[in-house]
C-alpha cells in the first residue's frame, strides 16, 4: 500500500523450479568459496537523473559484483570489483553489517582481510594496481535475526533482501556510479531483483548509485518466475500453493493491462512483483520500491478467490506508483497521493469497477485529507491521513482545475504521461519542481505550481461540497445520484468513463 522513501496479452512463460539439489541447508562456514572474478561486460547505462550530484568526471569504470548463492539462498560468497584508487569506509545496509563475513582486499598480488572497525565499517586501503573484495553474506542469518524487509526475511524455502543489504561499496559514493552484479543461484534455486536486466546477459543487472543506495526487493531460493504483459512484469512467486493459482496470475496481468491502458504504454520498462502466500482468503497490503529500477511485494492469501481478485484494487495501486519518480520525504504524500487518487480511474477506465464506486469512496475519503487544527501544510504535516488522502486531495483539485481551465482538453493523466515520456518513473529521483514544471507545460495551465504554492506550506483547504455540486455527484442514503446539469457534469462523466473492457 506504501512506497518507502530511501514505489505488473501476452505469452506466458512460466520457469517452474523442480525438486533441485538435496534438501541439505548449507552453512556459512559451507558456502561455496569465491569463484575467479568474471569478466562482466562494461557497464553503459544512463546517467544519474538531472538534479542529482553525480560521478566526478573521468572516475573511470564502474563496480561489478559476482554472487554465488548456496541452496535456499544461506549464504552469498561475493567477489567485488572496483576501479583502481578506490579505498576509504565500505558499508552495507544499516542492520546488516554483522552479517559481511571473511572480508579480504586483493589489490594486485597482495591479499589482506579486513576487520570491521568501529561504526561497524570496513576500512579499505586505496587500492593501487587493482581492486578486488571478497567476502560471504550469511543471508539466512540475517532474515532469521533482522526479519525487516529492509535488510532480510525469510520466506519458507526462499530469503528475500534487497541488493543494498549484501552489496558491500564505499560509504561516501558519489551519485551516478555505474554498478552491475551477475547472480549464480544453487541448483534447483532461482534469484530475482526489481534491479533492471542486462538485456541479453541472463542474471545479470544494473544501476547506478544514489543517495541512500536502497534498491529494489530481491530473493533467492525456491522460486517460480513468470514473465507477463508482454515482459514488463516479472512474477516470482515465494513457496506456497494457492487454491487458484491461474486466477492470480490472471490478476497480476489484469491488473498491468489497467495500468498500461491508463497511461497510454506501461510506465516502466519491467517491475518485478513478489507474490508472498499466507494463510487465509484476501490480499495484503504490498509495497514498492524504486531506484535502478522497480519491485512490488504483495502478501496473498492461499484460499483467495477469483472474485476476490476482481474486486482487489492493492496491485493497481502499486503499480501506479511506478510512473512518478522518487520524490524527497517530505513530498511523499504526492507519491501516496497520485496512487491513492489515479488507482480508482485507472480501474473505472478499464471497466473493472463502476463510476458509482469511484465516487462513492471519494466522498467517504476524501475528507480524512483535510487538514487538522495545527496543520502546517503537506510539506511538513506527515499523518496518515495527510500523507494518502491530504495527498488525493491535492490530485483532485489539480486534476478538476486543469480539466476546467483546458476545456476539458488536458488532466491529470496527461500530466503523468508526460512525466514517464520524458524518462520520470519510480527507477529514478527527480525533485518536486520538475514534476510540476513538467506538468504545467504539457497542460499550459500554472496549476500544479498554484496548487502547490497554497497546499504545501501552510493548510490550504480545500471546499469538497463545492468541487462535488460542480461535478454534480451527491450521495444520498449509501447511494450515489449525478446531476446532469451541474456546471462540469461532462468532465465528471469523462473522468469515469469506460475506455476498455480488461478481463
Amino acid at each position: 500500500m506504501m512506497k518507502p522513501s530511501p514505489t505488473l496479452s501476452s505469452a506466458l512463460v512460466l520457469l517452474l523450479v523442480g525438486a533441485g539439489a538435496g534438501a541439505g541447508v548449507t552453512t556459512v562456514g559451507c558456502a561455496p568459496a569465491p569463484s575467479p572474478v568474471r569478466a562482466i561486460p562494461p557497464v553503459r547505462i544512463a546517467p544519474a537523473s538531472p538534479g542529482s550530484p553525480s560521478a566526478p568526471a573521468g572516475s573511470g569504470a564502474g563496480w561489478s559484483y559476482e554472487v554465488v548463492a548456496s541452496p535456499r539462498g544461506e549464504a552469498l560468497a561475493v567477489d567485488a570489483v572496483f576501479p583502481a584508487g578506490t579505498g576509504g569506509q565500505f558499508t552495507v545496509e544499516d542492520g546488516a553489517e554483522p552479517f559481511v563475513k571473511d572480508v579480504v582486499l586483493h589489490d594486485g598480488e597482495r591479499t589482506t582481510s579486513i576487520a570491521m572497525g568501529g561504526g561497524e565499517r570496513w576500512a579499505i586501503p586505496k587500492c593501487v594496481t587493482g581492486c578486488r573484495i571478497s567476502y560471504r553474506f550469511a543471508l539466512a542469518d540475517a532474515a532469521r535475526a533482522s526479519r525487516e524487509r529492509s535488510v532480510a526475511q525469510m520466506h519458507g524455502e526462499a530469503v528475500e533482501a534487497p541488493p543494498s543489504s549484501w552489496l558491500l561499496r564505499p560509504l561516501d559514493a558519489a551519485n551516478g556510479i555505474p554498478f552491475r552484479f551477475h547472480v549464480t543461484s544453487a541448483p534447483g534455486d532461482a534469484f530475482a531483483t526489481g534491479v533492471f536486466p542486462v538485456p541479453g546477459l541472463e542474471d545479470t543487472y544494473e544501476g547506478h548509485t544514489v543517495e541512500g543506495f536502497d534498491l529494489p526487493y530481491a530473493a533467492f531460493g525456491r522460486l517460480r518466475r513468470l514473465q507477463l504483459a508482454n515482459g514488463h512484469v516479472e512474477a516470482a512467486m515465494f513457496p506456497g500453493t494457492f487454491t487458484d493459482e491461474p486466477a492470480v496470475i490472471a490478476w497480476i496481468e489484469r491488473s498491468a493491462k489497467a495500468v498500461e491502458a491508463f497511461y497510454g504504454g506501461f510506465p516502466i520498462r519491467r517491475v518485478l512483483v513478489l507474490v508472498q502466500p499466507q494463510s487465509g482468503r484476501r490480499v495484503g497490503f504490498g509495497t514498492t520500491m524504486g531506484s535502478s529500477g522497480a519491485a512490488i511485494e504483495v502478501p496473498v492469501g492461499e484460499g483467495v478467490t477469483p472474485a476476490q481478485l476482481h474486486d482487489d484494487w492493492m496491485l493497481v495501486h502499486e503499480m501506479v506508483h511506478t510512473a512518478l519518480p522518487d520524490l524527497t520525504r517530505k513530498h511523499h504524500w504526492l507519491e501516496e497521493g497520485l496512487a491513492t487518487y489515479l488507482e480508482p480511474l485507472a480501474r473505472v477506465q478499464a471497466g473493472i469497477t463502476a463510476p458509482e464506486q469511484v465516487w462513492k469512496e471519494w466522498i467517504l475519503g476524501m475528507p480524512q485529507g483535510e487538514p487538522a487544527a495545527g496543520d502546517e501544510g503537506l510539506d511538513r504535516t506527515h499523518t496518515w491521513g495527510r500523507t494518502y488522502w491530504g495527498g488525493a486531495l491535492f490530485c483532485l483539485e489539480v486534476d478538476v482545475a486543469i480539466r476546467e481551465r483546458t476545456g476539458g482538453r488536458k488532466s491529470l493523466v496527461d500530466v503523468v504521461r508526460a512525466i514517464v515520456a520524458q524518462g520520470g518513473n519510480i527507477s529514478v529521483s527527480w525533485p518536486i519542481e520538475r514534476v510540476i514544471d513538467v506538468g504545467d507545460a504539457v497542460t499550459g495551465v500554472p496549476v500544479l505550481r498554484e496548487t502547490y504554492a497554497r497546499m504545501a506550506a501552510k493548510p490550504g483547504a480545500v471546499d469538497l461540497p463545492a468541487i462535488w455540486a460542480k461535478l454534480g455527484v451527491r450521495l444520498e442514503r449509501g447511494t450515489i445520484t449525478y446531476d446532469d446539469k451541474a456546471p462540469l457534469a461532462a468532465i465528471r462523466r469523462s473522468m469515469t468513463e469506460a475506455r476498455m473492457a480488461v478481463k
